[in-house]
């Protein structure tokens, strides 16, 4: 029955449960004994701790209770307090129940007789002094009270505290012995600790060094016989095998497997001989396939080349590296003799023109009849090297030719000591036929893309636009007039666009997108068949009309697709619409003043009038017939300048005085005042001052008539950019943005109500373009509608440069608005004198022949001084004019200069505080001499900027 349990079993299994179990069991017994006296022996500690403690605090009570009860009494002996007495009672009480518990503890002898005298003395006091003490309080009997106390209360007091001081001190001192003890017994039990865990750890590793003895001997026994086995030697087991346990069942094991071990090995000798020769059959079939698969993948690239290459550099380059790697060559050449192309190994440039250059024509005749041939030749001693003996070189010739027979290309190539075999040569020749095939599909392709190449060049210089369109609607081929045409330079690289793409893109584009795109889909049909046209506009910034006409391409009376040629007629669109104006605007401008004329002269004929209505007619005729004289030299300039017959006499001239003759023209304008502003130093062009005026008088003319409301009209000039430039500002109706770069285009006027009503032949501007141009300047607008139009040009000034100071004192000026001075005088001559002399100081000036508006063009402006002559007009004098500038609070502390050949008047200058009075005539340097104080003046109350002169 026992032999049947596992523990009991002769397994190493079982036998090293068996010893860990033991160990265990003896490992659990000493540790819970060692932890059960630990703990035992620090119970008995911690009791006797406690209870020492709690008699001290019973003690420390008790003196405090004891010490509360004379308290008390005392004072109730002083106070005959009735609480105290109270408390004193309470006390006696606690002090009782104290006594009480502290006798329930284990006493000692000295404490028990420590109890025994407390009892009796609160028996005593209680009874006995107590009573007494009150009847002596009561009865104020301080004396016998006196008595009382030393008849030895008092002592048995101190006693008592002195005890519970010294007993307080003795627990102290057994607490800390026993707190001593604890830590002594803990050290005890910590080196029991590690007594008992070494021993335990030295029982384990003896336990652990026979299980590792029982169990690594006959595994080292099992690896030497292993070892043995390996080596082919003979081994020996002895008791291993007896053993009755696992290890013995693996050496029975062990022995016969080597004995088995050893019937096969010879065997497995035998097989693996076998094996042997078959591997090293297999891997000459593997090499042998290695080499024919890379034969037949550099065929198989060779093929691709020669179907797929267009290019004849990379073909010539794919076979001259196919035929090194097939045949080895030392040397090679693959020539193109169209083109100079070629493939070498082993060969310097310099040896490659050299083997070119032996390539006679009787070489090339024999390649040609012979296809290929092989020379040999002996090599030279010099070119041996270290070769012993003489050897030859083989030189292959291999022609490529095209179908007519005439040499392509040739291959040349050499061998030192091996020549070429037959079966090699024939290879040789058969790809040389295939790539002669090779050459001439892509002569025939290069011939075809030249042919599209050329017409794709014709049609791309085309300056229609053409489109090709497919049945199915993708467009196969444009040119680049089209792209430039409808924006579609992306269609340019080939592709072919989807039918919904490209009719897309034309709806986005032009303004008629429903009736187009019927057009072209119609147009795409089979069974559109004849020719057709439509005209649409694509919205620019200048819009652009296009014409295109729709025809179909037939192959062998099959339509293929549709041709779509897109011309841009905007030209010929403008011209009608230029023939339209001009149907319109000759016929409305040439019979409404001869209407006027052909009415007045029959009323004059068929009717009897008086002399001043004559007149009054005759004078109508004649303003109507000057007006069309006007219009017909208008026609006349145009179309002589347009040819280049218009005459032009150049001379040097002070553009300034013309300006002011240009102001005095239109001085007698009732709604409109014309003045100029001028900050030009340098005002000297080159020009025909015949057409200069006429370019001023149509500037000035159109901002008067395009002003119906009136306003100002300001003449500014001023250097910019080594020119003069000129700007004509009015307050009139102001031009559309839309239109402003079609004003200079003939019989162009703005299409918007308040310009029709105003009319005009559009001549104007393209005249005022031409003069402009012809005089090497240029002309432009700025204009806001509603706000007004000023009109720019610039003019090169003669022989002048402005340097780098004249142009930082010009923009000096016109950023220092407190140089600015205003002449008021009627007299042209004497206002260009004063104008020229204060330009000529850094001074912008200002001119103005009418009081009135000089009045109300300082009250808007900062001015340094305002020149006034006397004598101005019949309205308003110079004096009228000072007198509103000194009463207008804007204007009364602007300084006045007065120019006039009139007298001085001593009493108007000081009653105006006029700064100075020059009387003509007087130099011109007096003024600015004058100007300048004022600016001094000026100066020393801030910081004035003024111009250097140059």
């Amino acid at each position: 029955m026992f032999k049947s349990l596992p523990l009991l079993e002769k397994s190493i299994r079982n036998r090293f449960l068996r010893m860990i179990l033991t160990l265990t069991i003896v490992i659990l017994v000493t540790v819970i004994t060692f932890f059960l006296y630990a703990d035992s022996v620090n119970e008995s500690l911690k009791e006797e701790r406690e209870t020492i403690r709690e008699k001290a605090v019973l003690v420390e009570k008790l003196e405090e209770s004891f010490n509360g009860i004379f308290f008390r009494a005392r004072g109730y002996y002083a106070f005959q307090n009735d609480r105290e007495l109270q408390l004193l009672y309470k006390d006696l009480a606690e002090f009782e129940r104290l006594l009480e518990q502290f006798s329930t503890l284990n006493l000692t002898s000295t404490e028990r007789e420590l109890y025994k005298s407390l009892v009796d003395f609160h028996v005593n006091y209680k009874q006995t002094i107590l009573p007494e003490a009150i009847s002596y309080v009561e009865a104020d009997d301080y004396e016998a009270l006196r008595k009382l106390s030393s008849n030895g209360t008092n002592d048995l007091v101190n006693q008592f505290v002195v005890y519970a001081k010294d007993y307080k001190s003795k627990t102290d001192e057994e607490l800390n012995d026993i707190f001593q003890k604890t830590i002594e017994q803990a050290q005890q039990f910590t080196f029991f600790s590690f007594m008992l865990s070494g021993l335990i750890l030295l029982f384990m590793a003896m336990m652990m060094w026979r299980v590792l003895h029982n169990l690594i001997r006959p595994v080292e026994q099992l690896t030497a016989a292993t070892n043995a086995i390996a080596a082919g030697d003979s081994f020996e087991l002895g008791p291993l095998v007896k053993r009755q346990d696992e290890l013995g069942a693996l050496s029975s094991s062990f022995q016969f497997m080597s004995k088995s071990i050893l019937e096969k090995e010879e065997v497995l000798m035998a097989q693996n001989e076998e094996l042997t020769a078959q591997q090293i059959a297999l891997q000459d079939n593997q090499e042998q396939l290695q080499r024919s698969l890379s034969q037949l993948q550099k065929y198989n690239q060779l093929n691709h080349a020669l179907t797929f290459t267009l290019d004849k550099q990379q073909l010539v380059a794919g076979v001259h590296k196919y035929l090194d790697e097939l045949n080895r060559f030392d040397r090679s050449l693959m020539y193109l003799w169209e083109g100079n192309g070629y493939a070498s190994k082993g060969l310097s440039e310099q040896s490659i023109q050299q083997v070119v250059g032996m390539l006679n024509e009787d070489k090339r005749v024999r390649l040609e009849e012979e296809k290929s041939f092989v020379i040999t030749r002996t090599v030279t001693p010099e070119a041996q090297g270290i070769a012993k003996e003489p050897y030859c070189c083989y030189d292959l010739y291999s022609s490529v030719l095209d179908s007519s027979g005439k040499l392509v290309a040739v291959m040349m190539a050499t061998r030192e000591g091996h020549p070429f075999s037959a079966q090699e040569l024939e290879d040789i020749n058969g790809l040389m036929n295939r790539v002669s095939i090779a050459f001439e599909r892509i002569l025939m392709y290069e011939k075809v893309e030249r042919s599209r190449q050329l017409n794709q060049d014709i049609i791309d210089n085309v300056n229609e636009g053409i489109q090709f369109v497919s049945l199915s609607g993708d467009v196969i081929q444009v040119n680049e007039s089209l792209c430039y045409l409808v924006q579609c330079q992306d269609w340019l690289d080939g592709r072919t666009i989807v039918k919904q793409a490209w009719l897309e893109h034309f709806r986005s584009l032009c303004d008629q997108p429903e009736e187009l795109t019927n057009f072209f889909e119609q147009a795409i049909t089979d069974d559109f068949k004849e020719t057709r046209k439509i005209r649409y506009k694509i919205s620019h910034e200048v819009p652009s009309f296009i014409e295109v006409y729709a025809t179909s391409v037939y192959e062998e009376m099959e339509k293929v697709g549709t041709v779509f040629v897109h011309r841009d007629i905007t030209r010929e669109y403008e011209v009608d619409q230029m023939k339209s104006e001009l149907v319109s605007t000759v016929s409305h401008e040439l019979r409404t003043p001869l209407s006027s004329v052909l009415g007045f002269t029959e009323l004059l004929l068929t009717k009897t009038v008086k002399p001043e209505r004559q007149k009054k007619y005759i004078e109508t005729i004649h303003k109507e017939a000057k007006r069309l004289t006007n219009l017909i030299n208008d026609f006349l300039d145009l179309q002589r300048m347009e040819s280049g017959k218009q005459q032009y006499s150049m001379q040097t001239l002070s553009f300034d005085e013309l300006a002011i003759e240009i102001v005095n023209r239109f001085r007698h304008e009732k709604k409109h005042h014309v003045h100029l502003v001028d900050k030009a130093r340098f005002v000297d062009v080159k020009g025909d001052q015949e057409r200069i005026i006429q370019l001023l008088t149509n500037l000035v003319g159109n901002a008067i008539k395009f002003s119906p409301d009136g306003g100002d009209v300001l003449i500014t000039l001023e250097n910019m950019n080594d020119a003069l430039q000129v700007s004509i500002k009015d307050e009139g109706i102001g031009i559309p943005a839309n239109a402003l770069t079609k004003l200079f285009q003939k019989f162009k006027r703005i299409d918007n109500s308040s310009s029709r009503k105003i009319g005009g032949t559009g001549l104007g501007l393209a005249i005022s373009k031409e003069i402009v141009s012809r005089h090497g300047g240029e002309i432009w607008i700025e204009s806001e509608e509603g706000r007004g139009t000023t009109v720019y040009f610039q003019l090169p000034l003669v022989n002048k440069r402005l340097s780098e100071q004249t142009k930082k004192a010009a923009e000096l000026v016109a950023e220092q608005k407190g140089l600015q001075v205003m002449i008021v005088e009627d007299d042209l001559s004497l206002g260009l004198l004063l104008s020229e002399e204060l330009k000529s100081k850094g001074f912008t000036v200002i001119y103005h022949h009418d009081p009135k508006r000089a009045f109300e063009d300082a009250l808007r402006t900062p001015l340094l001084g305002i020149v006034i002559d006397i004598m101005l007009g019949e309205e308003m004098d110079g004096w009228d004019l000072v007198q509103k500038l000194k009463e207008t609070d804007k204007t009364s502390n602007i300084p006045i200069i007065i120019s006039s050949a009139l007298d001085k008047v001593k009493e108007k200058v000081e009653q105006y505080k006029i700064e100075k009075y020059l009387t003509k005539p007087y130099p011109p340097e007096e003024l600015s001499n004058v100007l300048t104080s004022f600016l001094l003046s000026e100066s020393s109350n801030g910081s004035v900027m003024f111009p250097d002169k140059e």
